[in-house]
């Protein structure tokens, strides 16, 4: 029954990585289109989206599903595997000049060419699979449990300290990406429910939404979810390497654990959207406005995420309190005002 259940997962993992492959081809081709640092040579491009793909779907099809899967680090296994893999890649790289150039020429390139963030998304793909596999391996990835988990949000928002050692101990980040993921949830419930107003919060009259505003209402609610996965991966290595020159002794997976938690105090902020957009007709009130950047703004964006943040890191990275606060406020702070600010 065991055997069986690790070869559904290989063959699962087998038709997902052969669908990524087909994709793979317009999102590389259009970055090469975009980056201008390549001959629009159709060979040399298709040489270098062949050797791309066939060194991230051969190294995970060939080496990482049977490692992980199978149990098994047979050399031989691992060479059958890169074959087969090699193969699929060559044959799906031939059809996509035949089978598969209308839908590349009528729906992919042109999308991944508007939006060459979801390209740049679409291949970073197979890099968070290695780093998911490498945290399966090295046992970051513990049982998951809902009844701990709203613990953790509770204890997040009422004795965030002890809450945050409790995270660490349980040595495991599915409780920070579940919580990554419904905040970006509850921003696109809020992107969408207040798309077909003129509502403006009162905390961007002091900003200019040029970025946020470049984006139509498709766009941010499609990378939404991936853009605040990005943005806590790429905060939790930036602040864990910052953290390490201020004599931190912590591991990147344990401040990812926590560094979640601090993006929580947001959804505070959508509820103050919504009690705001109904006050919007006589949003001209000076008190008003000031209640409404202080719990929207100051309080929800920068002050608790700042603390929360600064807690993280002094559990994570074994710092002092001072020390664990200069990440977060250089770092952390602006990125995730940066996000609020682009998809606000």
């Amino acid at each position: 029954m065991q055997s069986s259940k690790r070869y559904l997962c290989i063959a699962v993992a087998w038709v997902l990585l052969v669908c990524y492959s087909i994709l793979l081809t317009s999102a590389a081709e259009s970055i090469i289109d975009l980056s201008g640092f390549v001959p629009s040579d159709d060979n040399i491009q298709q040489i270098i989206v062949f050797i791309y793909g066939l060194a991230i779907v051969s190294f995970l099809g060939g080496s990482q599903i049977p490692a992980v899967f199978l149990k098994k680090k047979s050399f031989i296994i691992q060479f059958g595997f890169s074959v087969t893999f090699g193969l699929m890649l060559l044959l799906i790289t031939i059809l996509n000049d035949t089978a598969f150039q209308p839908l590349n020429d009528a729906i992919l390139k042109p999308l991944f060419l508007a939006c060459p963030v979801v390209a740049l998304e679409y291949l970073s793909i197979p890099y968070f699979f290695m780093i998911f596999i490498d945290l399966y391996l090295s046992g970051r990835l513990s049982a998951f449990s809902w009844r701990n988990f709203i613990q953790f949000l509770r204890g997040t928002l009422f004795h965030p300290r002890s809450t945050s050692e409790e995270i660490c101990h349980r040595r495991s980040i599915l409780f920070s990406l579940v919580t990554v993921t419904l905040v970006s949830l509850a921003w696109i419930v809020r992107t969408v429910a207040l798309s077909a107003t003129d509502f403006v919060p009162v905390r961007w009259l002091f900003i200019p939404l040029i970025l946020g505003e470049s984006l139509e209402l498709v766009s941010k609610t499609v990378l939404i979810v991936p853009a605040m996965i990005l943005l806590w991966l790429v905060v939790s290595v930036s602040v864990h390497v910052a953290g390490k020159r201020l004599g931190g002794n912590g591991g990147y997976s344990d401040a990812a654990s926590l560094l979640g938690f601090a993006f929580l105090p947001s959804v505070i902020t959508i509820i103050v959207d919504f009690f705001e957009a109904v006050f919007y007709p006589i949003k001209n009130s000076l008190a008003l406005n000031l209640v409404f950047l202080t719990l929207g703004f100051i309080f929800t964006l920068v002050l608790w995420p700042l603390l929360l943040s600064t807690f993280a890191l002094q559990t994570s990275e074994n710092l002092s309190f001072r020390s664990a606060s200069v990440p977060a406020i250089v770092i952390f702070l602006p990125l995730f005002i940066l996000f609020a600010l682009v998809f606000s």
